[in-house]
């Protein structure tokens, strides 16, 4: 026990401050006096701190006033009170466990707080991954011993660690102390003589020597010490340095394994992490190394999830604004690019400088990422050297690079010779370039070098053959000729076509359609269809000319119709066919669906044309079919309406096709939940179709919806991850209202386990997205089924206003909401 030391704590507990800098020394003295009537200088309070060398004690009279100060009689009063409390405790807590709490303290408050200056989004606007967060949890409670988790520089590694950190309450119980040590430190270890868990207790102002006993001490600690050694990526060290604190590493992990109470986690990027999984001989004491962890970034966390998305535009772009920015609404390459949270930083960050338009392309924001990480950033002619040595072997022969034919171009191996070697590895450590190794029969290996996104590579292929060729036929006639056997070939054509669309090269983009087609009008046409949402008269001017291919209309009004936008994009090309069309009666009956759907009553044909069409329908598009059921159902009479209900169920039993029954069922799907009318069709819902990774995915939704309709089980949150992970397969032009379902599904689910604000929070996302889409009349009973149901639960102004708003609209479009056919608040 050491007296000396707890007089000190006991004196700054007084003083209500650590005594920190030599002027509190000044202040204490004075404090002392003012309660005691006893002066003690402040050259005596700095030599009893540690702020002068001395090596003397502390003189007794000294050791009396400063106890007086603390409220006892003198020194030898508080030494017995200290005995006494010492062996009369009922705690028995081990002083190094007390040790550990106080000293981490202060090297947590400071890492955290470099986390949080360094957080590209203010850190109080990022969110808590959940899920990440019960990956610790669950490690922390496991049995192994040590923990990577490696991804991309800007994936979010140390935010999420800082948030598990602060939000923890095993943390704040102190039932597991995180230590957490930048690995810049580890540089100090590899200059030492001291072994590496010598080293790192250290760290915390423990000296391993002084209790030989080590292991026999950790076994009494109550709680779990988790060592967070975080970004092992900015260790500058090379050679036998590097290769003593990678070893260290391995070395640490083992010694955990052996002794109780102690875990370790490292936060990495890839290339890092693959040297330091060289050392590994006994990988069994890590969890989530396995390779079938890692995904295309070469990460074994996931990336931002929908929820997690969302949660940080309504933070930032979101604020303060009447009108929410939706995940959901953003195109699903651009979703899927800004889940990786340095692209969805450059994307809040571009959002107030730019308009939507420009943003709703992923190509901005990929272009944005090399802008900044190679040409704005350290070294960007070295970083530009490589990746045009990696884009022109691409360019000319579709392989990656040997690393010993770069390392003949540029010195990338040789830290002191320029800024290759610096320029190379930060180009790694961001995931822009990869490596791989290939081994040979021979026991040897080559390592191969490529750039390590699909996005980066296709954007710079593109660049280099506009810069070549310009925006022209050669062009179009170079991309076939080089690319049409590649597997990056329908996104590069859908590249040329944002930046032709970007620089209104409308000539240009004429050829461009008639070249490329028929095979890949899929790729052109969903492009198309995103373009317009930047330049709606660039748009208005190509559309006639398109539509003069037959094919082409028949993409889009009938195979990939644009249903995310049936006021704005799909409305815009019915409008645009000709009656010499063969289309053009399929467009009138798809004209007047998005009027239904659009609460654009009025709008609706009068003459009964589309009545008359479905024999045509029937011969020609099972979507039109589809579209025609719901026009009849829905303003049948009631004594019609169980025929044509039958007779729609025959029509799609008589269906062969797989790819036309499923176009029937997205026609019939936006009515089947919200209308009792359309409620056999349920059944058509049922059937499997697994042709496409839409259809399995709009298949899975749907089951989801009704399984869980029909039993009440609540989902769990993987079911909740699964259910957003399915998103991401819809078609780009034709996943709105299938989302709209699984937020609907989401939100039922949370509301059984009384979440009810996640279950608003879900509700809102599709009733949002139903305005966004133009789906009115959906938008309209849902909006009555939130306004009844909190109306239910007592927040009767609240629903009462959202009510209102559904009387109004009813009103308006002479649709009557509370028709008994309508669903509302059940």
């Amino acid at each position: 026990m050491d007296l000396h030391k707890q007089l000190i704590e006991a004196v700054e507990k007084r003083f209500g401050n650590k005594i920190s800098y030599q002027r509190d020394c000044k202040i204490l003295s004075e404090k002392v006096f003012d309660q005691t009537h006893e002066y003690i200088s402040p050259a005596t309070l700095r030599r009893l701190f540690g702020f002068l060398k001395t090596n003397s004690k502390p003189t007794r009279a000294t050791l009396d006033i400063l106890a007086r100060y603390c409220g006892f009689s003198h020194w030898q009063d508080f030494v017995e009170n200290q005995i006494k409390a010492s062996t009369t405790s009922k705690s028995d807590t081990p002083e190094l466990w007390n040790l550990i709490i106080t000293n981490s303290q202060e090297i947590n408050h400071h890492n955290i707080r470099s986390i949080q200056i360094k957080s590209g989004i203010p850190f109080e606007k990022t969110v808590r991954r959940t899920y990440l967060e019960s990956l610790l949890n669950h490690f922390v409670s496991s049995n192994r011993f040590a923990l990577a988790i490696v991804a991309p520089g800007g994936y979010g590694k140390s935010t999420f660690i800082a948030h598990w950190y602060l939000n923890n309450p095993k943390v704040k119980q102190q039932q597991v102390i995180p230590i957490i040590i930048s690995a810049s430190k580890l540089e100090n270890y590899a200059f030492s003589e001291l072994n590496i868990d010598e080293w790192l207790w250290s760290q915390v102002g423990i000296n391993a020597f002084s209790i030989p006993n080590l292991k026999d001490e950790l076994k009494k600690l109550p709680g779990t010490v988790v060592f967070i050694i975080d970004a092992l990526d900015e260790l500058t060290l090379t050679g036998i340095k590097l290769e003593r604190t990678l070893k260290g590493i391995h070395e640490l992990s083992r010694e955990f394994s052996e002794s109780a109470n102690t875990k370790l986690i490292i936060t990495s990027r890839y290339a890092t992490w693959k040297s330091l999984q060289g050392y590994l001989i006994n990988p069994e004491v890590w969890q989530n190394i396995d390779q079938s962890n890692f995904n295309s970034d070469n990460a074994n966390i996931p990336p931002l999830s929908y929820d997690e998305m969302q949660t940080i535009l309504d933070n930032t772009v979101n604020e303060e604004k009447k009108e929410r920015l939706l995940i959901f609404e953003l195109p699903p390459l651009l979703r899927q690019t800004i889940s990786y949270p340095f692209y969805l930083q450059l994307f809040i960050s571009s959002y107030g400088k730019t308009n939507y338009r420009n943003l709703s392309d992923p190509l901005n924001i990929i272009n944005e990422f090399i802008k900044q990480k190679v040409f704005e950033s350290i070294y960007p002619e070295e970083k530009a050297d490589i990746l045009n040595a990696l884009a022109k072997e691409y360019l000319e022969n579709s392989t990656p690079v040997n690393k010993q034919q770069l390392k003949k171009l540029y010195p990338i191996n040789l830290k002191t010779a320029g800024n290759y070697f610096d320029a190379y590895h930060d180009l790694l450590s961001f995931g822009i370039i990869s490596e791989e190794k290939v081994y040979t029969d021979s026991l040897g290996y080559s390592t191969l070098v490529s750039l390590g996104n699909d996005n980066i590579l296709t954007s710079l292929i593109a660049q280099k053959l506009i810069k070549e060729y310009g925006l022209s036929e050669k062009l179009i006639n170079a991309t076939k000729k080089l690319f049409s056997q590649n597997e990056i070939y329908p996104k590069l054509i859908g590249y040329i076509f944002s930046i032709g669309f970007n620089e209104r090269k409308v000539a240009f983009l004429k050829d461009l359609f008639h070249l490329f087609l028929p095979n890949n009008i899929t790729e052109l046409t969903n492009t198309l269809t995103l373009c317009f949402k930047r330049d709606e008269s660039l748009f208005k001017e190509l559309l006639p000319h398109l539509l003069i291919n037959s094919e082409v209309e028949r993409e889009l009004l009938l195979v990939n119709p644009d249903l995310n936008g049936i006021s704005s994009t799909y409305s815009k090309i019915l409008e645009q066919v000709q009656p010499e069309s063969p289309y053009y009666m399929d467009s009138k009956v798809a004209k007047d669906y998005c009027n239904l759907m659009g609460l654009e009553i009025s709008h609706i044909n009068n003459s009964n044309e589309w009545h008359n069409n479905f024999v045509m329908a029937e011969q020609k598009s099972a979507r039109i079919a589809g579209m025609w059921f719901c026009l009849n159902i829905f303003f049948s009479t009631s004594f019609k309406t169980e025929s044509i209900v039958k007779k729609a169920l025959e029509y799609y039993k008589s269906i062969s096709s797989t790819n036309a029954r499923h176009e029937f069922r997205e026609s019939v799907l936006p009515f089947v939940f919200i209308d009792k009318r359309f409620s056999p069709l349920q059944d058509i819902l049922v059937e499997p179709l697994n042709l496409s990774a839409h259809q399995k995915a709009m298949d899975s939704i749907i089951y989801e919806f009704t399984n869980l309709t029909k039993n009440r089980n609540p989902f769990s949150p993987e079911k909740h991850h699964q259910l957003m992970q399915n998103y991401s397969q819809l078609n780009a032009s034709r996943s709105h209202f299938v989302i709209i379902l699984g937020e609907l599904a989401r939100s039922i689910s949370y509301f059984y386990e009384s979440n009810l604000n996640d279950a608003h929070t879900c509700i809102r996302n599709a009733i949002e997205l139903c305005g966004i889409s133009g789906y009115r009349l959906q938008e309209m009973v849902l909006m009555n089924i939130l306004g009844q149901t909190l109306m239910r639960l007592g927040e009767t102004d609240h629903g009462q206003s959202f009510v209102s708003y559904t009387d109004t609209l009813s009103e308006k479009s002479g649709v009557k909401i509370y028709s008994e056919y309508f669903v509302y608040g059940s």
